[in-house]
């Protein structure tokens, strides 16, 4: 969390108190004592993963921009292998002049990355975007001889998992999926999790020549 804001911690501490039950007026939290407050603020700043749903974790470190370990680093990364940029909720960050102005580590790239996430308003879908971008980070760390032509659209590729995601709920369970409600929920991990469809929709993207093998691939015959 690199900025605190604070109209969405106490929209996250809402959140909390919402999930946990109960008829209490929209006001709540500003009839809680203080110590009260202080109790929640812990919880929600360090929650009990185990606890909480995975809708509530997405929607909490949505909420409270939490990202993995290394997650700046991934973005640069994939900065490094696609020349027109990354594209997400209209906003576009691109190659250059960010790689030539900035360097991997500095706090500016961070908070440059921060800005281009700002836009999302549902916390859920924000941290979806931060799982797929772990997702594509992965992809092309694991073929270094690709990089993407055309500029990568995050919330396209989120769409396309999607579409998969309510696919295989009428084709194995008979159920219309509507809104994203059951994707957030769905834990990343294992045979049908999120990072299996974001994974999916990435490699379909590959499949259809939006990207390029790199100059360096020992496999190409100049």
């Amino acid at each position: 969390m690199l900025k605190f804001r604070i109209g969405w911690i106490i929209h996250a501490m809402e959140h909390a108190l919402a999930s946990r039950g109960g008829d209490l007026p929209a006001d709540y939290l500003y009839q809680m004592s203080p110590s009260d407050v202080k109790k929640l603020l812990l919880d929600i700043l360090q929650p009990d993963e185990k606890e909480r749903s995975w809708l509530n974790r997405r929607h909490l470190d949505g909420s409270l921009n939490r990202t993995p370990k290394g997650f700046y680093d991934r973005v640069w990364q994939i900065l490094e292998r696609t020349a027109e940029g990354i594209r997400v909720t209209e906003k576009h960050l691109p190659q250059q002049p960010t790689l030539s102005d900035m360097t991997m580590y500095e706090m500016n790239f961070s908070l440059l990355v921060e800005d281009t996430l700002q836009d999302i308003v549902q916390p859920e879908y924000r941290q979806i975007i931060v799982e797929l971008i772990m997702v594509v980070s992965v992809m092309l760390e694991r073929n270094p001889e690709l990089e993407f032509v055309a500029e990568v659209n995050l919330d396209n590729l989120v769409k396309d998992a999607f579409d998969e995601f309510k696919k295989d709920k009428i084709r194995l369970e008979h159920i219309e999926v509507q809104g994203m409600q059951d994707f957030y929920q769905t834990p990343p991990t294992g045979k049908r999790g999120t990072a299996s469809y974001l994974m999916k929709a990435v490699m379909n993207t590959l499949l259809e020549g939006d990207v390029r093998t790199s100059v360096d691939d020992p496999c190409v015959i100049s």
